[in-house]
């Protein structure tokens, strides 16, 4: 079919994609949770999945209990006039109300599992102001403890409430300039993985996805969200029995250059992908491209790697 000309100056027939697309959802984190109990069958790693399931219906359930908080005008002008993320992670004044959701994810968990984990919970209640504080900024900029490594996914869920909250408030129009291509452009975190969109204004399209606030961005495909660049740049796949390359809707995009990967997930192949917790599911494709000396460039806020 020949491609159609226009003719008459009008631009509304060209396809409008969007750059920035905010965490607007309302069930946001229920879908998640929904993934995460679908992905848990059979999966080594059943257990962690499914209690990662609870914490996402918790953050469900904590998301709507306050509202946003009104990012600052200093930060808001900033956005403006020199196209830096109004909501930055490191920078941000948090309030008290990440620790209030910290509270009730926490309480809302203890509730729902066994006394094995309610006294890993425990930990929270020795932990003062300073010191969760201390423990928030030490997720966020991935030097947490490997003794802490039961509190992280809790710690790092209520962030993930707090930031995805505000977010969700944002002019997006603000943010659309903002221009660095592997830092989320809200709140300048790196991304947990890629996914490449099916369907809408999206289709076709690679968005890095927000490891702390769900924000997602466009990039363009076959470049390195780490270093920019297009060179070096190949993918690896764990191979499951009876299934070809192609058949994979996960796969680790490494860059020859900096070394480092992230993942892709490909929603033709199964549009109910939700990027963290598919992440959480294909740890095994990790290992394998750890073990081929590629360092991974963005993380889980739901997980601690360890430190060796």
């Amino acid at each position: 079919m020949a491609t159609p000309i226009i003719t008459d100056g009008s631009l509304d027939r060209v396809r409008k994609t969007p750059r920035v697309v905010l965490p607007v959802r309302a069930d946001l984190f229920a879908e998640r949770a929904a993934r995460f109990e679908r992905v848990a069958a059979g999966n080594v790693m059943s257990g962690y999945l499914q209690l990662m399931a609870i914490v996402a219906r918790a953050q469900q359930s904590v998301l709507s209990r306050r509202s946003a908080e009104s990012v600052g005008e200093a930060a808001l002008t900033a956005s403006r006039d020199y196209g830096m993320p109004p909501l930055s992670a490191q920078s941000h004044p948090r309030t008290p109300e990440w620790r209030a959701d910290l509270a009730d994810i926490v309480g809302d968990v203890r509730t729902r599992v066994a006394d094995s984990v309610s006294i890993a919970l425990a930990a929270f209640d020795t932990l003062d102001e300073t010191a969760r504080e201390a423990l928030a900024d030490r997720v966020l900029t991935g030097t947490s403890l490997d003794e802490e490594a039961a509190l992280v996914p809790f710690v790092g869920a209520a962030l993930q409430t707090y930031f995805t909250r505000i977010a969700a408030t944002i002019d997006v129009a603000l943010v659309d300039q903002c221009d660095v291509p592997g830092i989320c452009p809200v709140c300048a975190s790196r991304p947990v993985a890629s996914i490449l969109r099916m369907g809408g204004d999206q289709a076709n399209l690679r968005y890095l996805v927000c490891s702390l606030c769900a924000t997602e961005w466009n990039m363009s495909r076959i470049q390195c969200t780490s270093c920019d660049t297009d060179k070096g740049v190949k993918y690896l796949v764990a191979h499951a029995e009876g299934k070809s390359e192609t058949d994979a809707a996960t796969r680790a995009e490494t860059c020859d250059e900096c070394k480092s990967y992230l993942k892709i997930f490909y929603q033709e192949k199964d549009p109910t992908l939700d990027p963290t917790a598919d992440d959480l599911a294909t740890l095994a494709l990790d290992l394998l491209v750890d073990e081929q000396g590629y360092a991974r460039s963005g993380p889980n806020l739901l997980f601690h790697p360890g430190s060796s």
